[in-house]
């Protein structure tokens, strides 16, 4: 019997938000430990990287702030 490797897919907006932040911050914990393995010029790209990674969560987090509003309205 094989077991499903494909998560079920988020119900809501805010579901779908919060699975992709989780995303995110294990991406940026990958992506940080790589760049720590590095000095100088060599821990440039997985910073940049570390950097749109926080973008992204910080796109990610003000969407869900404005679902969490709407719905105390």
């Amino acid at each position: 019997m094989t077991e499903k490797l494909i998560p079920d897919p988020p119900h809501t907006t805010e579901e779908t938000l919060l699975r992709i932040h989780e995303i995110l911050r294990c991406a940026a914990a990958v992506v940080y430990e790589s760049g720590d393995q590095h000095s100088g010029a060599k821990r440039d790209l997985p910073f940049a990287a570390m950097y749109l990674i926080d973008m992204a969560k910080a796109l990610a987090n003000h969407q869900l702030e404005q679902l969490q509003a709407q719905r105390a309205v």
